[in-house]
């Protein structure tokens, strides 16, 4: 993988955790999404300080149970038994383990925080179908590489081609439940789990708290599922990217206790460089669904970029679909392939469905950006034809994973967007411990842009310009959606805060590259 753009170093680790350390997720309607959640997992990368000694490598595929997972969903697809074809399962998987464990990122495992940037903004990630922690790596160290702290989710509700989750309580010797017939500790964990690991009982970790650590397990995709079990899937992801986020709260605020996996002098390199004020939450495909749904209805995100969305995964009495109840500005990029009309008008995406969350987020006051590169695919997002677009080919053909645009600048579209839309629309840096601007930020001028610097900057009819001369002719689609300002500001607050916004500093090693230049 070709190394980040941005100025600083890139350090990565990984993060789990169990309950009662996940804490139950309240909709701004009283609505209970989950009681608290049986596990969290997911990867950290962040800004650090180069090792002067060795540093593990770290590699796209970890461990072999990812090739199997992936692979095995790609055999899902094509739908086909025989000889021939488990054989050519196996083959591929040994394939894809090899080439994996070949790709090294472009970070040090467990580097030391930089603690010289100030307060870093946030991104939760959330993957698609048969995704994982590592599949969107390129963008996760990018972004690292240009001041953000990103964590990227490995989804327990089935959705992942390979979990690794933190195993729970042991059932006891004396339960009813043995090691051979196990009762899944929830319905998550019920996914996908024949064959992942010892048992684990509901009722023995109805006791646990959550202190000892008993290892991880792999667990397998575990199928898509009817439309309640979808509904049932995207209520779980929003809630686990509320868990993140609180995960982060709690190494922010210096109290890590109950989360694994992250080394301490990670967790106390990050105590108090965390500006949870500025945080986003970013996901592809089924992931961007969940990112548009968590941040219309958690008040805690700022932002969201969904990144060519799959919207068929809603109720429609859901925020999300009908008014945010949080003044979010969203960014969809769209594929040319999801984005162009099949017979009789309909859009792969969920073209309905989009268009009532492009409306519900300007009626929520954020506003909302569509952008469609144009020969894009839904491909065009994560890791795999940045890595394996070459080595691969007629293996990636032939389940459909090709582009007409070429993946080092679909890449490059993709992140001008993200960076722009991220520097444009969060918040305006503050310091951690006096919740005033970040050194280097002017004061406001009054009251009012005081206040508006605590919420996101809508979006604007003018907008979409900067993204129309930045893509030029790849640009295929460019649409706005204007938000009202922010609740509570007036037109003149909003003018002043729009104006303190635009003589500030730009959030520490964020900066805008033009697409042109960036392909020279």
């Amino acid at each position: 993988m070709a190394a980040p753009t941005g100025p600083h170093t890139v350090g990565a680790c990984d993060l789990a955790a169990t309950r009662p350390h996940l804490a139950a997720t309240i909709a701004p309607n009283g609505q209970e999404l989950s009681k608290g959640l049986e596990r969290l997992a997911g990867r950290l990368f962040y800004p650090a300080t180069k090792p002067t000694g060795f540093s593990v490598p770290c590699t796209w595929i970890p461990h072999y149970a990812y090739a199997q997972g992936y692979i095995g969903y790609i055999f899902k697809l094509v739908n086909k038994t025989g000889i021939a074809i488990s054989a050519a399962r196996v083959a591929l998987t040994g394939l894809a383990y090899t080439l994996g464990v070949s790709r090294v990122l472009p970070v040090h495992y467990q580097a030391p925080v930089d603690r010289s940037l100030g307060p870093l903004p946030v991104v939760i990630f959330s993957h698609g179908i048969a995704g994982t922690r590592n599949a969107y790596s390129s963008i996760c160290i990018e972004l690292a590489s240009r001041g953000y702290v990103v964590m990227a989710l490995e989804h327990s509700d089935g959705s992942a081609s390979t979990a690794r989750l933190p195993r729970l309580a042991p059932a006891s010797s004396s339960s009813s439940n043995s090691a051979s017939n196990p009762a899944p500790a929830s319905a998550a964990a019920a996914v996908g789990a024949s064959g992942n690991g010892p048992a684990f009982s509901a009722a023995a970790s109805a006791s646990y708290d959550g202190t000892a650590d008993y290892g991880s397990e792999y667990v397998g995709y575990g199928g898509f599922g009817d439309k309640p079990e979808q509904l049932r899937k995207t209520r779980h992801r929003v809630a686990e990217v509320n868990a993140a986020l609180q995960l982060l709260r709690r190494i922010h605020e210096g109290h890590p206790e109950g989360i694994r996996e992250v080394p301490s002098a990670v967790a106390s390199g990050l105590e108090g460089q965390l500006d949870l004020s500025r945080t986003a939450v970013v996901g592809h495909s089924y992931g961007g669904a969940t990112a548009a749904a968590a941040a219309a209805m958690l008040p805690d995100l700022k932002a969201a970029i969904c990144l060519d969305p799959w919207w068929d995964c809603f109720e429609e009495s859901w925020p999300v679909t009908s008014r945010w109840a949080a003044p979010n500005p969203l960014l969809v990029i769209g594929s040319h392939d999801w984005n162009t009309p099949l017979a009789g008008g309909r859009l792969k995406c969920g073209g309905v469905n989009q268009e009532r969350v492009l409306a519900a987020a300007a009626a929520g006051g954020g506003g909302a950006l569509l952008v469609v590169p144009k020969g894009s695919s839904h491909s065009s997002f994560d890791d795999i034809l940045l890595l394996y677009g070459k080595s691969l080919m007629a293996v990636l053909r032939y389940v459909g994973m090709r582009a007409q645009l070429e993946p080092r600048t679909a890449h490059r579209v993709n992140m001008f967007c993200i960076r722009h839309f991220l520097d444009s629309h969060l918040p305006q840096p503050v310091s951690a411990s006096s919740g005033q601007p970040q050194k280097g930020a002017p004061a406001p001028a009054s009251a009012e842009a005081a206040a508006a610097a605590a919420v996101p900057t809508p979006i604007r009819q003018g907008d979409l310009d900067a993204y129309r001369e930045e893509l030029g002719e790849l640009g295929e689609i460019v649409r706005v959606f204007p938000g009202a300002a922010a609740s509570g500001m007036t037109a003149a607050g909003a003018t002043a805060a729009k104006a303190t916004r635009s003589s500030a500093e730009a959030p520490a090693g964020v900066e805008a590259v033009p697409i042109a230049a960036a392909a020279q």
